[in-house]
């Protein structure tokens, strides 16, 4: 079973990692990405509806106190009259609503729920990703996307779990969601960092780097 090239740095061979009764998974053996083959995806739809079973919303404490760390580190990187983009927000945009209520310019992008991304002129001083890029179909089309709508000298935040020893990769509860079709590590992360010609950073977040 092969599959296929990788998604982030196209490296010609994947190796499987393991499989189960839904899908099967694998690893690049150049960047470390492990991705989920194409025929295991689901549809737009059903992924769609999968989202919509989400109370992803600010009227939800437990969620609202999750995005509050991703407001602190927005919050350490902007100055007077940023702007920023949540790419991927959701249908509700909680973080966007978020950064609103704190004066922060910050407008949602997501085409699963027809917010349109807008030309904001330079660019966007912050674009954040918070639990997107795993989910992202074509990798290397949407960096391309983020780095065109990113300024001269904008950061991205990103925020996702990493994957650590392999061998747990199959009982890890992160790829037990079926909308999850990336999963990256410190390796990958850096290769994707390398994409928009950024270098990657940590945070005191084991789940949130920022591309600077």
């Amino acid at each position: 079973m092969s599959g296929g090239k990788c998604r982030l740095c196209c490296f010609g061979r994947l190796d499987l990692v393991c499989q189960n009764k839904r899908r099967a998974f694998f690893i690049c053996e150049s960047c470390g990405l492990i991705t989920v083959p194409q025929e295991y995806w689901l549809s737009v739809d059903d992924e769609k509806r999968r989202y919509s079973l989400h109370n992803n919303s600010i009227s939800n404490d437990g969620y609202v106190k999750f995005l509050s760390c991703m407001v602190d580190e927005v919050q350490k990187l902007c100055v007077p009259g940023s702007g920023v983009l949540d790419f991927g927000s959701g249908e509700e945009a909680a973080l966007c609503q978020l950064l609103s209520k704190k004066g922060i310019n910050c407008y949602a992008y997501d085409p699963l729920f027809c917010k349109n991304l807008q030309d904001n002129g330079s660019g966007f001083d912050i674009i954040i990703l918070c639990e997107v890029i795993e989910h992202i179909r074509d990798i290397r089309a949407e960096l391309e996307l983020i780095n065109k709508h990113l300024s001269e000298d904008g950061k991205v935040i990103l925020r996702t779990q990493t994957c650590g020893d392999i061998t747990k990769f199959a009982g890890w509860w992160y790829a037990q969601d079926l909308t999850h079709i990336n999963f990256f590590n410190q390796k990958s992360l850096k290769a994707a960092a390398g994409l928009l010609n950024k270098r990657l950073c940590r945070t005191e977040h084991s789940d949130i780097f920022v591309l600077r």
